[in-house]
């Protein structure tokens, strides 16, 4: 069953209008005619089975039917903290964090981040961020958009956490494993947030750590393997869900 964006604003009584985007998507490259089938999702965590009743200029206009179940919201709110990465990685990462659940991604501009970008070149790359999501979203079934917002330097990053449950994913943490402190943090967790903090290609820098730290974010390793900074965050994210009891069979 093809899945298609609607935004609530547009679902008036029981017909909804799907944007450009969508309708140039359903009419052009999938060629849907009246009476067909589909599934469109609102990216709050609903969604509608729903019929192709006819265009109006551009637009696609859909006859709402029954609601399905609505998506329930996960057992621990994530929040992935991802220094800035270089190229293409970010779009990997949204992609694959829409994929596993993760509520929200926090770009962080860090002191050993290879990229460095100047504010107008962050909205394009949200934006673009952003569009992926929604892509990932329509593939994977979920309903409920994943959070992407503007890029934070670490102070402003330390005052949104306040006193929060964090993690920071630190390779050189000899001393406390990721299992032990997820294991730790998680009851306290449940209904709530847990940020996964994630450093850049070229990792954290020692006083980022110690005011990390300091303000009482918990260091931690995942292993004896060093991970790519595209890899440590989605592995992470993914096992505290799973401890969470949010991935698997209940």
């Amino acid at each position: 069953m093809h899945r298609f964006f609607i935004s609530p604003h547009n679902i008036r009584g029981q017909v909804a209008v799907l944007d450009d985007s969508e309708s140039r998507h359903a009419l052009t490259v999938l060629r849907l005619k009246p009476g067909d089938e589909m599934i469109l999702f609102d990216g709050e965590g609903k969604s509608y089975q729903a019929f192709f009743q006819q265009t109006q200029g551009k637009r696609v206009l859909a006859v709402l039917g029954k609601t399905l179940e609505n998506e329930l919201s996960p057992a621990v709110n994530i929040h992935l903290v991802q220094g800035l990465p270089k190229g293409e990685k970010m779009e990997f990462i949204v992609q694959k964090a829409v994929e596993i659940g993760v509520h929200s991604i926090y770009p962080l501009q860090c002191r050993r981040s290879v990229a460095q970008l100047k504010q107008d070149t962050v909205e394009k790359k949200v934006r673009r961020w952003e569009a992926i999501a929604r892509e990932a979203c329509k593939q994977s079934g979920r309903n409920r958009f994943l959070k992407i917002t503007p890029l934070f330097g670490l102070a402003e990053l330390l005052t949104l956490m306040g006193n929060r449950p964090a993690i920071v994913l630190y390779e050189k943490e000899q001393n406390t494993g990721y299992k032990q402190v997820l294991r730790s943090l998680m009851p306290g967790c449940f209904r709530k947030d847990l940020f996964l903090l994630v450093g850049p290609e070229g990792g954290w820098d020692e006083g980022e750590i110690e005011e990390l730290v300091h303000q009482g974010v918990h260091s931690a390793s995942l292993g004896s393997r060093v991970l790519r900074t595209e890899t440590a965050g989605l592995i992470a994210s993914a096992l505290a869900l799973y401890e969470a009891g949010d991935l698997g069979m209940p």
